[in-house]
């Protein structure tokens, strides 16, 4: 004689959770919140960056008006060798920053707040006769690399302590850090470095 057993009980059937209008509409508020919260907070971000562009167009042009300057009086008399070299490290320094305040506006374009920061900071601590030849940033893992020039090897120690004053690398910790001399006699004015934070370090991570 066979007897069936019938172990599916109503029990063991799954339960179905019906969620109740209530819970939906706190819900929907809820994801509303959190939408408008990051609206909020991407507007003030390219504020604060548009206000950081305004101030590097400013030095900009305050640049271009003494490079302006200096040009008249080339023109307005015989070569001086000191006047020519001061116009091409003015000339310069407008072109570095520029760069960087191209750079800048492209990422307040983009709402890009992780190297925004950054790339503002390194752009506003430049010392004059130092420049960077080379910037690579990277999110995942967290880390920053510079190459660049300058005419006196104590300048890049003194652009690390001004960037150490910058809320964009508080608690940023160089690991990686090369200055060096290049061969050639022509280029013995001036000095190469290379610089690396370590992975996992400073705000940016």
């Amino acid at each position: 004689m066979t007897q069936q057993v019938n172990l599916y009980t109503a029990e063991l059937r799954p339960q179905k959770l019906r969620l109740n209008t209530g819970a939906a509409l706190a819900l929907v508020a809820l994801v509303a919140v959190a939408l408008v919260g990051v609206m909020v907070y991407g507007h003030w971000h390219n504020q604060k960056l548009d206000q950081q562009v305004d101030r590097l167009q400013q030095q900009n042009q305050s640049l271009e008006q003494a490079v302006a300057s200096m040009a008249a009086q080339v023109q307005a008399r015989l070569p001086d060798p000191e006047l020519d070299t001061a116009l091409e490290r003015l000339t310069d320094t407008i072109a570095r920053r520029q760069r960087l305040l191209d750079r800048v506006g492209g990422l307040t374009a983009n709402n890009h707040n992780g190297f925004s920061g950054r790339m503002s900071a390194l752009a506003r601590q430049i010392p004059d006769d130092l420049w960077l030849t080379s910037l690579r940033l990277q999110s995942v893992p967290a880390t920053m690399s510079l190459e660049g020039r300058a005419r006196a090897a104590d300048l890049v120690p003194h652009y690390l302590e001004r960037l150490g004053d910058e809320p964009a690398f508080i608690g940023e910790t160089f690991g990686a850090f090369r200055l060096a001399r290049p061969d050639e006699e022509a280029s013995r004015h001036w000095v190469e470095f290379r610089v690396a934070t370590e992975q996992g370090t400073g705000a940016g991570s």
